[in-house]
């Protein structure tokens, strides 16, 4: 990691800025002494990103993101900003054709629990709404979609993982009926550029307000795929509620079916992301099992999984 860091920073002219690392998931975050935001595209050890990314050119899907970066500043959302290297390119390719790319730092914190007296949960439904009007007009050809072929590659995926001793047969087939249920709802529908990992801790609160932040899997799919990843990090109705509040109050509308369906896929990919790391793990088999059993069958029954009044149908609150 440490020659990677190395090797980019000096192409944009940084040899000897001091820098640590955030996180390593889909990629590595780097604070870079807290002027720059630098990520290196290589996902950790065990986090396989091949159920979302098969097939489609990751170097352009990074150029697409920093696009729709700077359309999203462009049209008022304060957001991080691509830096260009030495060469004027906001790509910079490492040995071993891994990219990094460089943003400018926000000065901020992710919501804790003094922000809920500051109306935080509001707030968050507030600023997505924001950021699907700022995404308006914003197309490309490398982009992630988040729709009906995405469950269909999703469905071959699980065969291959039940195959791979992966997942067991019934977990596979819970999975599989619920994906078809996906994929007829998700067909046809209304589809904008998201964020697509829009949890609690993708959020930056900063003097400007509330600020989205790492759009490294954004796509195109429906608008529900944010609120339902912020229902996914958030607790209690009454904190649903206030998303819901924040979204309307921009304009935004909360479509149920399709809310359902956004949250339930967005249970599939966390399953896809970490699956060949944890796919043995009494934890992960204990969630897989309480997952069928709160979201999965319930859905591809035709269940309600969020009720009108934002209450979590199969889930205690």
């Amino acid at each position: 990691m440490e020659e990677l860091v190395k090797a980019a920073l000096a192409q944009y002219g940084l040899d000897n800025a001091s820098w640590t690392l955030i996180r390593h998931n889909e990629n590595m975050t780097i604070n870079v002494e807290d002027k720059y935001l630098l990520r290196i595209h290589r996902h950790a050890e065990g986090f396989s990103t091949d159920a979302l990314f098969d097939g489609l050119d990751r170097t352009a899907l990074r150029r697409t993101e920093l696009a729709f970066l700077s359309h999203l500043a462009a049209n008022g959302l304060p957001v991080q900003t691509p830096v260009v290297n030495l060469r004027g390119d906001c790509l910079t390719m490492l040995p071993g054709g891994i990219c990094a790319t460089l943003l400018r730092w926000l000065p901020g914190h992710t919501p804790g629990e003094e922000d809920v007296a500051h109306d935080i949960y509001f707030r968050a439904g507030a600023v997505t709404a924001r950021m699907h009007k700022a995404a308006v007009g914003f197309h490309a050809e490398h982009v992630l979609r988040y729709d009906a072929s995405l469950c269909r590659r999703l469905q071959d995926w699980l065969t291959t993982a039940r195959q791979e001793s992966l997942l067991s047969a019934e977990h596979s087939a819970v999975l599989q009926d619920a994906c078809r249920v996906m994929e007829s709802k998700l067909d046809g529908s209304r589809h904008i550029m998201v964020h697509a990992d829009l949890s609690s801790s993708n959020m930056l609160v900063t003097d400007a307000g509330l600020v989205p932040i790492d759009f490294s899997l954004m796509g195109v799919g429906h608008p529900m795929l944010d609120i339902s990843t912020l229902y996914g990090s958030v607790n209690g109705i009454e904190a649903r509620k206030r998303v819901a509040e924040g979204y309307r109050s921009e304009g935004g509308e909360i479509d149920f079916p399709l809310l359902d369906a956004c949250f339930a896929l967005n249970v599939l990919l966390y399953i896809a992301l970490h699956l060949n790391a944890k796919a043995h793990q009494e934890d992960f088999i204990n969630n897989l099992n309480r997952w069928s059993r709160q979201t999965f069958v319930p859905f591809a029954e035709g269940k309600r999984l969020i009720s009108d009044d934002f209450r979590m149908v199969n889930v205690p609150d």
